[in-house]
């Protein structure tokens, strides 16, 4: 991975939001109920793009809510 992607590890809800072209609410609720990879780093929620990257270059097509509840 370059040093460009490294710095797409992570990003915040809102960030997240504004790249998918979906809501704040709906990514917020995305995050909540495990549709999508996030982590807690200090106070925040951050989406975890790297995880969301390579599912998706595995193959994934769908996210579910509860797919992402265990992590």
């Amino acid at each position: 991975m370059s040093k460009a992607d490294e710095s797409l590890d992570l990003c915040s809800v809102i960030t997240f939001a504004e790249m998918s072209g979906i809501s704040v609410e709906e990514a917020i609720g995305w995050v909540d109920n495990g549709t999508i990879p996030s982590l807690k780093l200090a106070d925040f929620r951050m989406v975890n793009l790297a995880r969301l990257r390579e599912d998706l270059l595995k193959g994934k097509t769908a996210f579910k809510e509860g797919d992402y509840s265990h992590v």
